[in-house]
């Protein structure tokens, strides 16, 4: 069982967060979170390399290109180094611009988004083994979910993106980690990092909305290399009356401190199959199910009637009617009717085209989503699913846990196939199978080969 919380700890939880990641020893980590991460950098490199040729980045990229600073470390499918800062800002926004990359349910946010981009740049520009990047990564992972167990849901209904804000801190902790700050340090840059961070809900379903993994990205590294340099801040910025709480509300200091260096967190992470929104993944597995349990084809369906998570359902409630892909992507009406016309709901389906495909709008315009308070949101929202079709038939299902779940999980060659698709159009064949290699054993590698490895990489 873990340790209880010590009074001081919940009086001063910066520090006692500063001084996990500062003890922390890869040695003492359990073997199985290298695992984890190297799955999640896969993971997030697929996606990366993908969003990398999107017109948002590549416009980002085109901002930041005359300006890029000293060739400290690779902007991926790029071919080029720039400064560690715009690294990690343009590499964390092209890994979350198709919303593909991971999700956790208790922060609502994506970890690797933030953590991946932080991690490659400082072990780019420092020339780091794959093991000690790996625990910047789990430093970072541990402060930024457990934050989000401390504040969330609140922060979330206040209206604020977890990724953007709570980021800034995981990547701090990263940075932290790799650059060696001591516990005073690393406690002054949390402050300098959460001044930066931000990210508003308001955003979800447009282009720009990668900037918040950027720039989280970006803060935390500027934040421990000032801090390094010798500013000082806030003793307690998590704890302050005027610190984390201003974004939601109370900071509860347990579910942080709880088991803080004995139980570790990366299991929790949740893959995704389809590429849209987490909150819709229940309701797309339910629907690609039913259309192939019961033989269903547009033409067959009367209705469909969604029931999901309120949360979900409010997510998704301003997308019913997307006219972007981006929005289509958060868009339940949206990816039910893709699931129940195509079986799946891949990267290539969130198209203008199939938004404006006339069977995919006649089958938006038969569903109706509503929201039940009952439902327990624990791995993902839960969704039920049911369809009544033209003869009088009705056909229901519920999902709780869909694929990419840790109880429904991907196996390690699904997110190795998923990496093969959306390398593909970057990366040749054997470069795909070397980076897969790389991170099947990240003990195995350095930082800077697995960044030449995908920096250079062109539409094949």
């Amino acid at each position: 069982m873990p340790s209880e919380v010590s009074e001081s700890s919940k009086a001063d939880m910066t520090r006692a967060l500063a001084r996990f990641v500062v003890d922390l020893r890869r040695e003492r980590i359990p073997q199985d979170q290298f695992g984890y991460v190297g799955t999640s950098v896969l993971d997030w490199l697929g996606c990366c390399l993908a969003g990398a040729h999107e017109p948002p980045v590549q416009a980002l990229d085109a901002v930041i290109a005359p300006m890029s600073g000293a060739p400290q470390s690779m902007v991926i499918a790029r071919g080029r180094r720039t400064s560690v800062l715009n690294a990690a800002m343009l590499n964390g926004a092209a890994g979350n611009v198709l919303d593909l990359d991971d999700v956790h349910p208790g922060l609502i946010g994506h970890p690797s988004a933030v953590l991946a981009p932080t991690v490659l740049a400082l072990g780019d520009w420092l020339g780091l083994d794959g093991r000690d990047a790996g625990t910047g990564y789990v430093a970072g992972y541990e402060v930024m979910v457990r934050l989000g167990l401390g504040v969330e849901p609140d922060l979330y209904d206040h209206g604020w993106h977890a990724t953007g804000v709570l980021g800034a801190f995981g990547a701090c902790a990263a940075a932290g980690k790799l650059l060696g700050l001591s516990e005073a340090q690393l406690t002054s840059a949390m402050a300098i990092a959460a001044s930066q961070a931000a990210g508003l809900r308001g955003l979800t379903g447009t282009p720009s909305r990668c900037i918040h993994q950027g720039k989280a990205a970006m803060a935390g590294v500027l934040a421990c290399l000032w801090a390094k340099a010798g500013a000082e801040s806030c003793p307690d910025i998590v704890g302050d009356r005027h610190g984390l709480r201003v974004f939601g509300g109370m900071v509860r200091p347990e579910p942080i401190l709880e088991g803080l260096g004995e139980h570790f967190l990366l299991k929790q992470t949740c893959y995704k199959r389809h590429a849209a929104s987490g909150s819709v993944h229940a309701a797309i597995d339910a629907a690609i199910t039913l259309r192939e349990t019961n033989g269903l084809a547009p033409a067959d369906i009367n209705k469909v009637e969604v029931l999901t998570h309120p949360l979900a359902l409010d997510l998704s409630s301003k997308h019913a009617d997307p006219k972007s892909t981006f929005a289509a992507k958060q868009s339940m009406h949206f990816s039910v009717a893709l699931a129940l016309k195509e079986g799946r709901c891949d990267m290539d389906l969130y198209t203008n085209a199939m938004l404006g495909d006339s069977v995919i709008r006649d089958l938006r315009e038969r569903i109706s989503v509503a929201g039940d308070a009952m439902m327990e949101y624990s791995e993902a929202m839960p969704s039920v699913v049911s369809v009544t079709t033209r003869d009088g038939r009705r056909v229901s299902l519920r999902v709780d846990a869909p694929k990419g779940r840790p109880s429904n999980p991907m196996s390690w060659d699904e997110i190795a196939a998923k990496f093969r698709t959306l390398a593909g159009q970057s990366l040749a064949t054997e470069s795909r199978e070397d980076v897969i290699g790389s991170l099947a054993q990240i003990d195995g590698i350095t930082v800077p080969r697995l960044m030449d490895l995908v920096g250079d990489a062109r539409p094949c």
